[in-house]
């Protein structure tokens, strides 16, 4: 009995090593998996941002908003425009599509996204956005992170294409900082990547 006891003494160091030495790996292979998907993440939110705004444009110059669907344009009708609204809820950014009048870009926003319960697109938890430019009321800013409801960003074009509301640079960054896109949008409607 006493031989089983005295020949059972543990591990050894050069196992030990081992065993740190594999965890370490384990532990650095994650956390390169976790910063390639926070990546791609962000850069996903900046691709449907572009997509989003390529199909505002499109449909301000090709159509106006016909809200009784009778296939012409009313007076009141006349003054209404196809918008995005760019807003944070929690930690999740939404695009909002909708339509607003020019004369009152954000007081009059109407959503007409289906999705998240009219809340629009969300985007990924793992993106920030700032915004530099002027936002609907005039106001230049610079660095401004979407806020909530009260704090959104409007981005609306007009029936010749040109962008009224929205004008600037939208910068997508990862969770730590680093930036991993940005889009412009111009006043004469152009929007790409820089």
């Amino acid at each position: 009995m006493k031989k089983t006891i005295l020949k059972n003494k543990g591990f050894s160091l050069v196992e030990m090593i081992i065993v740190l030495a594999i965890v370490a790996v384990m532990s650095t292979m994650a956390l390169i998996s976790i910063n390639v998907i926070h990546s791609a993440k962000a850069k996903d939110a900046a691709s449907v941002f572009d997509s989003e705004v390529a199909t505002l444009k499109t449909k301000a110059k090709g159509m106006g908003v016909d809200l009784n669907k009778d296939g012409k344009l009313d007076e009141s009708e006349l003054n209404l425009l196809y918008c995005i609204k760019i807003y944070k809820e929690g930690d999740t950014y939404y695009l909002c599509t909708g339509y607003t009048n020019k004369s009152s870009i954000a007081s009059s926003f109407v959503s007409t996204a289906t999705n998240n319960s009219g809340k629009g697109r969300n985007l990924s938890s793992y993106v920030k956005i700032k915004y530099t430019g002027k936002l609907a009321d005039g106001t230049t800013v610079t660095d401004q992170e979407p806020g909530d409801e009260g704090n959104a960003i409007y981005i609306v074009f007009n029936k010749r294409g040109e962008c009224v509301s929205g004008v600037g640079e939208y910068e997508f960054f990862k969770p730590n900082g680093r930036t991993v896109a940005r889009k412009y949008i111009r006043a004469n409607g152009s929007h790409g990547s820089k």
